[in-house]
């Protein structure tokens, strides 16, 4: 690169530091992926209070309690904002609000407000975080944090309750309805520099994308530090829960697949040496370290890893070891032999109309996609023209579809074929078993039983463990809740001969990591990304050529003070030892720094870095080391290191980190190297594309809608997310597909979210309609009695005093007409329908004459009842009952 400069010797200032170490990497071919702020705040502040009723009230109006502000309340009916013009808001006596609606207002309404108290205070923890990439593909963060603490009166800002909104973006149907005291927060940290400059935090990560707000609310205020460094948790808010719609806290944004590190804490110096405090509400830094203050880094750096010194201003305070120089290791290491392995393979497909073929690639080392390709030949009826095409998939992921520029007779060997480029394989990382599919559509048919042949040449670059990559930095001592006095003591009595666990440095975990037993904090030992057999983050020790640790002159003072600063001088009886350099040949003992596990041994070295004895080079000596011999002319190649002795507590100076401490450091600084070489910028993601269908579909209550997805595939799915409106019913699911059950009539929206390796992002929604289902038929009409009649096809005869018939008039209403002859002795005629009295001739009469009554039929009930009754035994009639007529 034309701004590479692998050897450092720069000022940096206190409130660049950050950003001026990860511009050192990227000016030497490291890559940036990312730079964001990180907030974090008690997630009571963005709970909101919901009152739910139904209106009318028998009383018109609501009572809600004083607000911060008064006008911050916010009114739905039934799931949409209400007007302002539906109700009135009145300031009682208290402060609080009454609400009243008017009379026509009706529905499920809902008043979400907080009662947060203006006065109240919160404290908002805010970390600065960059995330670089060195050319190999490992990633590390290095982040800054800062904290400020303030009632909401002062910060100028709206209390940020959660209310509903139909198009929230926070992972629930909840978002805060202002949220400038998030930017009131970074704005406060960055402009008043309230960032913890003395202390630094390191980590590695598998993989990132910045896919949330990085804006979460926590319940455990001492959690706040782990929430703000950790970088898989990047959203949280509140919801509803889905029957009771109760709130419930969630985290709506996790990328456990990020695998972050433990975090790694180096301070520059002891924390209690500096401090914030707030006088009449401006907040003042106390301290010695400004922000224009200067930060000496040395050191080496290209595109695969970076070995520093750093030291900040040890003026203020140059004794007890306060303000040690420090180191810091982050990149790539070497290790004996090739950590990749390419597989080759072959394969022949031989097709005929709309056939598919599938072959299986096994490896014995899991694979990579960076790198792997594939070569593709084609032959035979496959020309493009219409059903005359071959798609090539890899696990699924689509390769390309294919066909030839001419129609032939397929060729049976690959050099006669017509070759159609290489492509990317995508999709097969950390696999052992990919299947490779190919497919033709019906068109394919002009020479059975062959009607085309497909080549295809598979380079697939395999992984033994990926690039090992370690990370290592050093540390002022911490003593948490000491006074200054007492830490400047603790660090100056501190015992780099004691390898006991109370003696480590915390081990800073991300939220949803436990790394369990043995994970390194990165300053007792070295943080080794995975071991031999694929364990994350375990602690690692130096191995070198070393004399024993007690062998005489110990380093130490007389008051027992290890520290190097104490006893790394000429003054000290140390330097009367001459151990190294060789007071005979002026030659030093020296060894690469080798890493060892205790149960997997030995794994690699950290490259451009040479570890010898501490006595009595002085730092910035320079030592030759042969890398090159040449036996004709004795003009050997050498690399020149640069010497320094690290004076924090660090794998490099402390026990068991080391098994003599401490190491005296030589980093790289000229002579017989070559820069790896630095690979262009990746092109452009291809555009992310997503889909679902149905898009749109009408069902009735109580029926499932399966969806099907489709997606560009041209990076592997990191997280994706179903999500129905209203009252629903998912059934399975997965990337490609769900299902889902309504049960209620109304309109429903499904929102299928996708999030892909390369950050992109891909949302598609369809709409359904849920209609109740036709109502039941009526039940069928009760049998009629055993002596029923047909309408109009017979007359009816007898006598005697009492007589009951019925007769069927059909379900057609209309005029029902009834002839009656009751010759000489009088009768009486009574007519009902269920029951109810419809025609009478109202006494007895004699003979002939008719009724008439209007037949309007319901409830399935057709047929009518014809008394005939006589006071008188002996008597005779006869009648005829006409159907129904319009």
């Amino acid at each position: 690169m034309p701004n590479a400069h692998p050897w450092l010797d720069v000022m940096l200032t206190e409130k660049h530091l950050l950003e001026g170490l990860a511009d050192l990497c990227i000016a030497n071919g490291w890559r940036k992926e990312a730079e964001f702020h990180k907030v974090v705040y008690a997630s009571r502040l963005t709970k909101p209070t919901i009152v739910r009723f139904f209106l009318p009230l028998a009383r018109p109006y609501v009572d809600i309690p004083k607000l911060a502000y008064p006008d911050d309340f916010y009114i739905y009916l039934d799931g949409e904002l209400m007007p302002s013009t539906y109700y009135s808001v009145m300031e009682k006596v208290d402060g609080g609000l009454r609400i009243e609606f008017e009379p026509g207002v009706q529905g499920q309404a809902a008043i979400y407000y907080s009662e947060i108290e203006g006065s109240d205070e919160f404290e908002f923890y805010v970390a600065k975080h960059y995330i670089v990439r060195n050319i190999s593909g490992n990633l590390f963060g290095m982040a800054v944090l800062g904290k400020v603490k303030e009632q909401i009166y002062n910060t100028g800002e709206r209390v940020p309750f959660a209310v509903y909104h139909p198009s929230a973006d926070w992972g629930t149907q909840l978002m805060p309805h202002d949220t400038g005291i998030f930017s009131w927060a970074i704005k406060k940290v960055e402009e008043e520099d309230l960032y913890e400059r003395h202390t630094l935090y390191f980590y590695q990560l598998d993989k990132f994308i910045l896919g949330g707000n990085m804006i979460v609310g926590w319940q455990d205020p001492k959690e706040f530090q782990r929430v703000a460094l950790d970088v898989e948790v990047q959203a949280a808010m509140w919801g509803l829960q889905a029957k009771s719609q109760a709130l419930q806290y969630k985290v709506t944004e996790q990328y456990p697949q990020f695998y972050q590190s433990p975090i790694v804490t180096s301070r520059t110096r002891i924390p209690q040496l500096e401090s914030i405090g707030d006088i009449h509400g401006l907040h003042v830094k106390y301290t010695n370290w400004w922000s224009d203050s200067k930060v000496f880094v040395k050191g080496f750096v290209d595109g695969k890893s970076l070995m520093f010194i750093i030291t900040s201003d040890t003026a203020p305070v140059w004794n007890s070891n306060a303000v040690p120089a420090i180191p810091l290791y982050m990149g790539d290491f070497d290790v004996e032999g090739e950590t990749e392995e390419v597989l080759k393979r072959e394969l022949v497909f031989e097709l005929d109309q709309a056939t598919r073929k599938k072959m299986t690639i096994v490896s014995n080392n899991p694979m990579n996609s960076k790198g792997s390709k594939v070569k593709v030949w084609l032959s035979g009826d496959v020309n493009g023209d219409e059903g005359e095409l071959v798609k090539v998939s890899v696990e699924g992921i689509e390769v390309g579809v294919f066909h030839t520029t001419g129609y032939q007779k397929p060729v049976d060997k690959k050099v006669d074929a017509e070759y159609l480029g290489e492509f990317d394989v995508f999709g097969i990382d950390a696999k052992s078993t990919i299947t490779i599919e190919v497919q033709s559509t019906a068109g394919v048919n002009a020479y059975p039983p062959v009607s085309a042949r497909v080549w295809m040449d598979f380079t697939i670059y395999t992984d033994k463990g990926g690039k090992p990559a370690a990370l290592f930095a050093g540390s002022a001592i911490s003593k948490k809740g000491a006074s200054v006095d007492n830490a400047l003591r603790a660090s100056a009595a501190f015992d780099y001969d004691d390898y006991d666990d109370a003696n480590w440095q915390d081990t800073l975990l991300p939220i949803l990591k436990e790394y369990p037993v043995h994970a390194s904090n990165g300053i007792d030992s070295v943080m080794v990304k995975r071991t031999k057999y694929g364990a994350r983050y375990q602690s690692y020790y130096f191995s070198w050529n070393v004399p024993p640790n007690s062998m005489p002159p110990l380093r130490e003072t007389k008051k027992k003070e290890k520290h190097p600063r104490a006893w790394n001088n000429y003054m000290q009886e140390l330097y009367k030892y001459q151990f190294t350099p060789s007071r005979y040949s002026e030659k030093a003992h020296a060894s690469k720094a080798m890493l060892i596990h205790p149960e997997d041994g030995a794994h690699g070295t950290l490259r451009h870095v040479i570890f010898v004895s501490p006595l009595p080079i002085m730092n910035g000596d320079e030592l030759a080391v042969a890398d090159q011999y040449c036996d004709v002319d004795g003009n050997h190649k050498y690399r020149i290191y640069s010497y320094y002795l690290v004076e924090g507590i660090s794998p490099m100076t402390k026990r068991p980190g080391t098994s003599f401490r401490p190491a005296g450091l030589g980093i790289l600084k000229d002579g017989n190297f070559t820069l790896p070489p630095i690979p262009p910028d990746p092109p452009s993601p291809l555009p992310f594309v997503v889909t679902i269908a149905p898009s749109y579909s009408r069902i009735k209550t109580g029926e499932s809608v399966n969806f099907t997805s489709s997606y560009s595939r041209h990076s592997p799915i990191l997280h994706f997310e179903w999500n129905g409106s209203g009252d629903h019913h998912k059934g399975s699911y997965s990337v490609d597909q769900a299902q889902f059950t309504f049960k209620q009539s109304g309109t429903y929206t499904i929102t299928f979210m996708i999030v892909n390796e390369q950050g992109q992002k891909g949302k598609a929604t369809a709409t359904i309609e849920v209609i109740d289902p036709p109502p039941p038929p009526p039940p069928p009409p009760p049998p009629p009695p055993p002596n029923t009649q047909k309408c109009g096809k017979m007359a009816e005869s007898g006598g005697g005093q009492r007589t009951e018939k019925y007769h069927e008039l059909g379900s057609n209403g209309g005029n029902v007409v009834i002839e009656y002859d009751m010759y000489g002795v009088p009768d009486r005629m009574d007519v009902f329908y269920q029951d109810n009295l419809v025609a009478s001739t109202h006494g007895e009469v004699s003979n002939k004459g008719s009724l008439s009554f209007q037949y309007n039929p319901f409830g399935g009930i057709t047929q009518i009842k014809v008394v005939v009754s006589s006071s008188r035994p002996g008597t005779q009639w006869e009648y005829l009952v006409h159907c129904p007529s319009p």
